[in-house]
């Protein structure tokens, strides 16, 4: 079962699952979500390495690279 299963989602394009649910829903809305986590996970990454970036730079010591 589970091989016949993974053979259909190999032979089948992006074409032929346009029709296909997943879960309830259709690919559009599986790619839409994908793009809003991918957003908010670069937000949540430039947050932490913009706040970080400031902390060191507001406390005065210098910058190192970590080799240093």
């Amino acid at each position: 079962m589970v091989t016949k299963f993974l053979i259909y989602f190999i032979f089948t394009s992006n074409k032929d699952a346009q029709n296909s649910l997943f879960f309830g829903r259709d690919i559009n809305t599986w790619l839409i979500y994908v793009l809003v986590f991918f957003g908010l996970t670069f937000l949540a990454f430039a947050w932490v390495w913009l706040s970080g970036f400031l902390e060191e730079r507001v406390s005065g010591k210098s910058i190192k690279q970590p080799w240093e």
